[in-house]
């Protein structure tokens, strides 16, 4: 009798543990990867083809890929002054969007609060630093410039 209970014991354990694992196995199949795949979407945007696609797709020749890496060049010089305008735009709100802060504050919790945006820009700062040392590995396709 004693053995025939140990049996039952050892073999429940069993049965239980290799249920935890199937569901496991099916939880993450059906609700982990469904979530991060919603996140992927969400995250990737229809980007405009390449020159390199361009040319493989339409056969271009290589006056045409000439004009076309000309004509990405152009629009990068649009977007970098569309970039700086915005940059202009956002500071300006948000110097703004401060002076209206410090309107609502007392001098001692103006002087928190500039002690807050200044930790603020430098933990920006070290991110950029971060992101500059260890780019994801994203490959320029804009022209395909080598």
């Amino acid at each position: 009798m004693k053995n025939n209970n140990k049996f039952w014991i050892v073999f429940s354990l069993v049965i239980v543990f290799a249920v935890g694992i199937a569901g496991g196995i099916l939880f993450e199949k059906n609700f982990m990867k469904k979530k991060q795949e919603r996140r992927v979407k969400k995250r990737s945007p229809v980007r405009f083809p390449s020159l390199k696609i361009m040319a493989q797709e339409l056969n271009l020749t290589s006056e045409q890929q000439e004009e076309i890496r000309e004509i990405f060049k152009n629009n990068e010089e649009r977007f970098k002054k569309l970039r700086s305008h915005m940059d202009e735009r956002i500071s300006s709100i948000r110097t703004q969007l401060k002076s209206e802060i410090k309107n609502v504050l007392t001098e001692e919790q103006n002087a928190k609060f500039e002690a807050m945006i200044q930790k603020y820009i430098s933990q920006r700062k070290k991110e950029a630093e971060k992101r500059k040392r260890h780019p994801k590995n994203r490959t320029k396709d804009k022209g395909d410039k080598k």
